[in-house]
């Protein structure tokens, strides 16, 4: 089938049109400005707090010590136990020869507090002596 008479002219104005269109849009991108400085950005608060001492324990760095806290003497003497708070969390009851962090057990139960192996190193936690209350009598221990 012969084309019409109007086709050649048709597709060079398309080809026209699309040339004009890359050389459009290609221009643009490579005449374009600069971009802008990117503003800097927004200046932090101080930075939080981060506890250290359990990778420092981790690591054998010196001076890492557990926080134990006395709340109660269960019994005294080679097979005593102590209610203990450890680094703030809430206490449990350990017996002795118990290992309560890494390197630290305790190693014996006094009437009046703990003794922690700390690394080879005896620490006395004394117990928190709780106020005389009036109208309590407190019986003697038979012996």
């Amino acid at each position: 089938m012969p084309l019409p008479p109007y086709a050649p002219a048709a597709v060079s104005r398309i080809a026209l049109v699309a040339l004009a269109a890359g050389v459009g849009v290609w221009g643009a991108v490579l005449l374009a400005p600069a971009p802008a400085r990117v503003p800097p950005a927004a200046v932090a608060g101080p930075a939080a707090r981060t506890d250290t001492q359990p990778v420092a324990r981790w690591f054998g760095g010196g001076g890492a010590k557990v926080q134990v806290t006395v709340a109660g003497l269960i019994a005294a003497g080679p097979h005593g136990s102590a209610v203990l708070a450890i680094d703030g969390r809430p206490p449990r009851a350990f017996a002795v020869g118990r290992q309560l962090a890494d390197g630290v057990r305790l190693a014996e139960v006094r009437a009046n507090g703990v003794v922690l192996d700390q690394d080879g190193e005896r620490v006395e936690v004394p117990a928190t002596v709780l106020p005389r209350v009036d109208g309590i009598r407190v019986l003697p221990r038979n012996p």
